[in-house]
């Protein structure tokens, strides 16, 4: 029976999932910023409790978001996949954050903006699709003034994430309309989950040496999402 473990140090909250065929379980820190005292630890208690020593895989968000985060998830990673001799399947923050806004909100197009630093952001335009919202263009970090957009012809634009000044702002410098004021929307356990299933059965996976934190900018290849343009 296939089997995923998923770990998340990135976000808030630092937490270990693992999927099988029968459903997943799921262990999170008590507290927020735990990660490097937690993580495998979590890791462990969700292979015990699944009846697994190993996974067929690991799965990491490998970023952008907290330096320090993202850096112990994706060593754990790469340690738990050498050892194993099993694939590691990166996960964008961006990409999760547009699944939790598709999931509860319906719109055309989700314009991702999460912080980053002083008044900078990350940032991800991806287009609504059955099988999960697929980027369009460049994962990009920058302030508001330095992003680029492609040209959509999606007619209801939604801005998610904490990243975001107001409205306006963001149509004007973009010259499109938002269909309303930025929302947030949290990652939940269901959309690491679906996430990491669909990349890694459609082998959108890599080697614990090529293994590394996502920073955008720098644009390795493993960030490419499924159906990404």
């Amino acid at each position: 029976m296939a089997s995923i473990l998923i770990l998340n140090t990135a976000l808030e909250r630092a937490c270990a999932l693992v999927w099988r065929d029968t459903g997943h379980v799921a262990r999170h820190a008590p507290e927020a910023r735990q990660s490097a005292q937690t993580i495998l630890q979590l890791a462990r208690e969700t292979l015990d409790e699944a009846g697994l020593k190993r996974a067929d895989a690991v799965a990491v968000v490998a970023g952008p978001g907290s330096f320090t985060g993202t850096r112990i998830g994706v060593a754990a990673a790469q340690g738990l996949c050498a050892a194993w001799n099993a694939p590691a399947v990166p996960l964008s923050t961006l990409a999760l954050t547009a699944a939790a806004a598709q999931r509860r909100h319906d719109a055309d197009a989700y314009l991702v903006g999460l912080k980053s630093r002083a008044e900078e952001l990350y940032f991800g335009c991806y287009l609504r699709a059955v099988n999960g919202p697929e980027l369009h263009g460049a994962e990009q970090a920058g302030a508001l003034a330095d992003l680029r957009m492609e040209s959509v012809e999606a007619q209801d634009l939604l801005a998610v994430g904490d990243g975001w000044p107001e409205a306006g702002s963001i149509e004007n410098h973009f010259g499109i309309r938002l269909k309303s004021k930025p929302v947030t929307a949290a990652v939940e356990d269901i959309d690491l989950v679906t996430m990491a299933r669909a990349l890694w059965e459609s082998g959108n996976s890599v080697g614990a040496d090529l293994l590394r934190p996502n920073y955008v900018n720098e644009a390795p290849q493993y960030r490419e999402q499924p159906g990404s343009g």
